[in-house]
């Protein structure tokens, strides 16, 4: 369905107005349509994406501060995010003996498990375009991004 008829809007100053909001209303479905999807294993994107990057760490292992570099969202309360996949038995925390300051995160055996039921599941999603159209679509976010 077209922008227009989505969010009742008939015209846009500009052809880049109207790519930024279908940009936006497109990333808050997608991220609808991911949150439903990992809804069954009681994560949310962040959350996997906190596992995948332990996950792809020697040793499943990482400090706060390289997760931080490479979440997608990059939200300032990391350790609020931490602490909820701690609470959920998935992580654990150890500080650096030398270093207080440094915490090391390590993804637990059920981490493991739940990072691959997770990837499973992300995916299913379903982008409706074809992988040449993924493509284009990539290179063209990637210039908006310059």
């Amino acid at each position: 369905m077209k922008i227009e008829d989505e969010i009742k809007q008939e015209q846009f100053n500009r052809p880049q107005h109207k790519a930024g909001m279908n940009l936006i209303f497109t990333a808050n479905w997608l991220l609808n349509e991911i949150a439903i999807t990992l809804k069954p294993i009681g994560l949310s994107l962040q959350q996997l994406n906190v596992l995948a990057i332990l996950k792809g760490q020697p040793n499943h292992t990482a400090t706060v501060n390289l997760i931080r570099e490479r979440l997608i969202d990059r939200m300032p309360n990391v350790s609020r995010l931490l602490n909820k996949l701690m609470d959920k038995g998935l992580i654990k925390k150890d500080r650096d003996l030398s270093d207080q300051r440094v915490v090391y995160i390590n993804l637990t055996p059920e981490g493991l498990k739940i990072a691959l039921k997770g990837r499973e599941l992300f995916n299913k999603v379903q982008y409706g375009v074809t992988d040449d159209q993924a493509e284009l679509l990539n290179d063209l976010l990637n210039k908006i991004r310059k």
